[in-house]
This record gives C-alpha cells, sequence and structure tokens, in this order.
C-alpha cells in the first residue's frame, strides 16, 4: 500500500497521499472490533492512530476518517494534552498505533517527520475552527429567524385599535438573549370586551420561547370562547401540564376590561402586581392574590378579582425582568424605583407610549451597559371610557 498521504485529506473519508514516509515499522499493529470506543473527549491523550483498514467516526463533530488516515496527533500536542471528540470503530479497525512518549523520541531523531505533523495538525485545527466557525454562524442564522418568528407572534401596530377611542395601549418586549420567554397580548373577546395580558416563562433561551409559543396560542384561544379571566387561566393550566415533562411554568397576569362599564376582571398565576394609577393620583401597586404559576400542578388555583377603572385610570403590567434589572455594584432596579419612575413620567406626559419608552430609558441609565440578565416586558393601558368615544362621534 503507498504511504505517502497528502495534507489536504484532513476530513475526508478516503486515502489520500501524505507528501512523507510513515514510519509503521516503528509502530504497534493493533486490531480493533466495529463499535469499540478508541477514546472519548476529555480523555488524555496518549497515543496516535494510523487507519491501515476499516474507518473511525468522531461521535461530537460527526466525521468519517478513513483508511490511510492518521487521527489522535491534535490532544498530544495541545497544552492540555486530552481529547477534544470521542473516536468509535465504524467496522472492524486495523491501525498502526505510537504511544505520545514515543512520538516524542521520534521528532528529536527526525526533525523533518515532526515538522509535517505540526503542518499536518495546524491543517486539522485549521478545518475544524473552520466548520466550528460555520457551525455557529449557521446556529446565529436560525436564532435570528426565530427571534423574528417570536417577535412576529406579539402585537407591534400601534395604536392597535384606532377606532376604539375608549382605550390607548402600548407594549414593549426586550429578550435578554436572541428568544426569550415573555410575552403580551390583547385582542377584543366581543364587541366591548378587551383582553390583556402579559407572562414570563421559566428559563431562558429556545426552550422558554417554545413554552411562550405554546402558553400565548392556547391563551388566546381559551379566552376567544368568552370565559371569565380565572376559568381562562384554569383552562390554560390544566392544558398545558398533561405534556408538560421538563417541568416549565409561566407566570401570567390576565385581565378582561369591560369598555362601556369599566369594569375590570382578572386573574394572577403567580405574576408581579401591577400598577395602577387614577386620574391626577400617583400609582400604586394592585392589591391583587398571587395565585399558583401556571403549567405546574394540575387543577391549581389562580387569584382572581374586580374592580373599575374611571375614565382616566392607567394600569401597568410588566415582568420581572424590570424589577430585577442589575446595575454594575449588582444593585436591583425593584418595585419602590419603578414606582418612583412611573409618578414622575405620569406628571410630564399620562401617553402610555411615553411612560413605557420612559421606564425603559430608565433602566438602561440604570444599569448602564450592564448585561440584561432577563427578558424584560411592558404593558401599559389607559382607560379613557365610553365617553371619549361619545366625544369622537360628536367631533
Amino acid at each position: 500500500m503507498n504511504q505517502k498521504k497528502s495534507l489536504d485529506s484532513v476530513k475526508t473519508e478516503t486515502s489520500k497521499e501524505y507528501p512523507f514516509e510513515w514510519p509503521l515499522s516503528r509502530m504497534k499493529r493493533e486490531q480493533f472490533k466495529k463499535g469499540d470506543v478508541l477514546f472519548k473527549v476529555g480523555d488524555t491523550a496518549d497515543k496516535m492512530y494510523y487507519i491501515q483498514k476499516g474507518s473511525i467516526r468522531l461521535i461530537e463533530i460527526n466525521i468519517v476518517i478513513g483508511e490511510g488516515e492518521v487521527i489522535g496527533e491534535m490532544g498530544i500536542f495541545s497544552p492540555s494534552t486530552q481529547r477534544t471528540a470521542s473516536a468509535v470503530c465504524e467496522e472492524d479497525l486495523e491501525a498502526y498505533t505510537m504511544e505520545s512518549d514515543d512520538i516524542l523520541n521520534l521528532f528529536s531523531r527526525d526533525p523533518s517527520f515532526g515538522l509535517q505533523m505540526i503542518r499536518l495538525s495546524i491543517g486539522r485545527f485549521i478545518e475544524d475552527l473552520k466548520r466550528e466557525t460555520e457551525a455557529r454562524e449557521r446556529i446565529a442564522s436560525e436564532l435570528r429567524i426565530a427571534a423574528e418568528i417570536q417577535t412576529s407572534m406579539l402585537p407591534r401596530r400601534f395604536p392597535p385599535f384606532p377606532e376604539r377611542k375608549e382605550i390607548e395601549i402600548f407594549a414593549v418586549s426586550d429578550p435578554a438573549k436572541e428568544v426569550g420567554g415573555d410575552f403580551y397580548d390583547f385582542f377584543f373577546t366581543d364587541k366591548n370586551r378587551l383582553c390583556f395580558v402579559i407572562g414570563d416563562v421559566s428559563g431562558k433561551g429556545v426552550p422558554a420561547a417554545l413554552f411562550m409559543a405554546i402558553t400565548k396560542t392556547v391563551l388566546k384561544t381559551e379566552a376567544l370562547r368568552g370565559p371569565s379571566s380565572e376559568d381562562i387561566l384554569d383552562r390554560v393550566n390544566n392544558i398545558l401540564c398533561p405534556d408538560n415533562e421538563t417541568g416549565m411554568f409561566v407566570t401570567i397576569f390576565c385581565a378582561i376590561l369591560d369598555l362601556g362599564t369599566g369594569e375590570l376582571q382578572f386573574s394572577n398565576g403567580g405574576h408581579n402586581p401591577p400598577l395602577i394609577c387614577g386620574s391626577g393620583e400617583c400609582f400604586e401597586f394592585m392589591d391583587v392574590p398571587k395565585g399558583f404559576v401556571v403549567g405546574a400542578i394540575e387543577n391549581s388555583k389562580c387569584g382572581s378579582g374586580t374592580l373599575t377603572l374611571r375614565p382616566g385610570d392607567t394600569i401597568f403590567l410588566y415582568t420581572d425582568g424590570v424589577t430585577e434589572a442589575m446595575n454594575p455594584e449588582g444593585e436591583l432596579f425593584y418595585e419602590e424605583r419603578l414606582k418612583s419612575c412611573l409618578a414622575n413620567l405620569q406628571l410630564q406626559n399620562k401617553d402610555v407610549t411615553w411612560m413605557v419608552n420612559g421606564v425603559r430609558q430608565e433602566i438602561l441609565n440604570f444599569t448602564r451597559g450592564a448585561p440584561q440578565y432577563d427578558d424584560i416586558t411592558m404593558l401599559a393601558l389607559n382607560y379613557k371610557g365610553k365617553g371619549a368615544w361619545h366625544a369622537e362621534c360628536k367631533e
């Protein structure tokens, strides 16, 4: 068999030529069975393999190394001398092996062979780096698409109901990673009843984003059936629980506003209490039952209640990424700072877009470039009352 093999064969599955002679006479001939594990990730790199017959699969990078190829030298040359991939025999294998100490001794006797081996190792490292870079770019591209899909699931047109003068509503969501687990939504369940909701899935990243998409879809489907806010969360909880093998859950505040009377039904599934501000008054936290989180335990109950909004009242919903935003000194934004911030903004302008964007900017000022550890989502609604609709009609 021709033992001169090309360096360009670093990641191929077929035999090519290297521009040097392999010292097979100095190597040990060994045989392995199909399925044998030659080494695993993290093992000490103590041996190099020249494949005489058969093939090896590198599990983590899913590459097959075939006849006439060499494997295992990179770990020997690396500073940590550890395996960076696991090698398993694809079929019965015949190989020539050389221990690390013998390789180093051979280098001292034949520097040209050592130089060729180092070049081979560098070439393989470059190929591995290129492959990893391509994989990272592919993942980044897929995450960007996922982020676009997730963003498209949230209402983004404001004002969302320009023909309905009884309300003003605005919301934003800033995920900590490419995709997140926070969500908000608002939609009419009938002519005069507006359902608005905010939620925060446990965890972050892709798993939280998937659970968020399921939760949001189920919640809207159940809300459009017309039940109370309490029944909506009860149904969502019992739909999510049976197949929730990962143990994820979501905190939700769900409210239904009668635009004619101002009556607000609400149900709370373990979420942060909203703030409410009457016309000419300061923002205060709503006294709402905490309730149990959604999706964790079947037939668990959420807290619920009712109140009546007066024309001019504003309600502000948020996730804990707001109050737990952290500055470089490790201090949290906290509830009282949020309350004070809203009070100051309300004195300047009662517009809900102004308020939400004002809190957003205040968080940025507070954190001063510190990493964002949690998704940040806010929703503000101002109830103008039925009178605003009648006034619009007269105009």
